[in-house]
């Protein structure tokens, strides 16, 4: 029958996903023992991908040759998305609780042994009910209704990845990296591609198809690179000196105007004289710890002193050092890298995203204004 196979410009492309998706989700996987969130990621790549087996065998023309590879139980319409809620939620150190988790994973479950139950038919049903309309019209239906529950968890993810940021940005000064910006790409772009796929109205043709298949290949792929260069968002160390700080003080947060007021001149003297924001990696942590006062506490004082969060408090003092570097002629041998690590910061691309967001202004225009 290899002679009746119909190979096809997009049948080649999703091959090539299937591969290269498989091989990146294997690789994520087998880092389950150093990093349970890479390994979630990959078997959510691993799915995603496998998924494209169907409609391989149907472009290539292989099911109707072989109608016992007809409805391969590797639909999951009710499983990814959820999964890739609980990476999000797993980098990010929150906890599901089992009794969550099984009930986020049961459609899914409950979706694959009613495809296996049909995988396992003889090809004269299997045939049968391929060719019926009104058949095909429930298993219409259970995708319809399956795009429905992926756009709830779709919301749920953005809500708690915009949640997530505020959260980070109360704790962590240098918060690249840690945002999760990506995930919400993620999602944003699943919603779109289905939208597209099931509502847009164009031909079905092969120019489409392969245009569809290849900006699928692109996702896979990039997919797979942003998580294996994910680094954990909430190192352990940082955990337990969480817990550590939040002994120093555990009392209500219930302050004096007095200790208020000194708190906040220390917090003042400790940016401005000691300079301590010329650590690129100080978090709300290591502040609270210098200071003897709670992170509770502490976050409490700056937003009610400064209206701002701890990343944006830490940032205003390294934009205001790298001014000062910036105008500086005796600074004229260095870089804007140099400038950027001279002042806090550990990385060009924040330097410049930090700098233009406080003044409005890349550092190069700063400078040439103020010659």
């Amino acid at each position: 029958m290899l002679e009746n196979i119909n190979y096809n410009i997009t049948s080649i492309i999703d091959i090539l996903g299937l591969v290269q998706g498989l091989f990146l989700g294997i690789v994520l996987i087998s880092e389950f023992k150093i990093n349970k969130s890479k390994a979630l990621l990959g078997c959510f790549l691993f799915i995603y991908s496998i998924e494209l087996l169907d409609p391989i065998l149907g472009d290539l023309g292989i099911t109707k040759y072989y109608p016992s590879l007809l409805f391969l139980p590797f639909n999951f319409y009710y499983l990814l998305i959820p999964l890739f809620y609980v990476y999000v939620k797993n980098i990010s150190k929150s906890r599901i609780s089992n009794r969550n988790l099984i009930f986020l994973f049961l459609p899914g479950i409950i979706e694959f042994l009613f495809f296996l139950s049909l995988f396992i038919q003889n090809s004269a049903l299997k045939l049968e009910l391929h060719d019926s309309e009104k058949f095909m019209v429930y298993i219409d239906l259970i995708i319809f209704l399956s795009y429905l529950y992926s756009i709830y968890y779709s919301i749920i993810i953005v809500k708690y990845i915009n949640k997530h940021k505020t959260r980070v940005e109360n704790f962590y000064s240098n918060t690249e990296g840690k945002l999760l910006l990506w995930a919400k790409s993620v999602i944003i772009f699943l919603l779109i591609y289905l939208f597209l796929l099931t509502f847009y109205p164009f031909e079905n043709t092969i120019y489409s198809n392969s245009f569809f298949s290849f900006v699928n290949v692109i996702f896979i792929f990039w997919l797979g690179i942003t998580g294996i260069k994910q680094k954990a968002i909430f190192e352990k160390s940082t955990e337990v000196h969480t817990e550590t700080v939040v002994k120093i003080e555990d009392k209500p947060t219930v302050v004096n105007d007095d200790l208020h007021t000194k708190n906040y001149n220390r917090l003042i003297k400790l940016m401005e004289e000691d300079k301590f924001f010329l650590n690129p990696n100080i978090s709300l942590a290591d502040v609270s710890r210098e200071l003897k006062i709670s992170q509770r506490n502490l976050s409490e004082l700056i937003h009610k002193e400064s209206q701002t969060n701890f990343s944006q408090f830490v940032n205003y003092y390294r934009v205001e050092e790298a001014k000062k570097l910036l105008i500086d002629a005796k600074n004229d041998n260095l870089n804007m890298l140099g400038i950027a690590y001279d002042s806090g910061f550990n990385s060009k691309a924040s330097f410049y995203s930090v700098f233009k967001k406080f003044t409005s202004q890349t550092p190069n225009n700063f400078k040439n204004s103020n010659l």
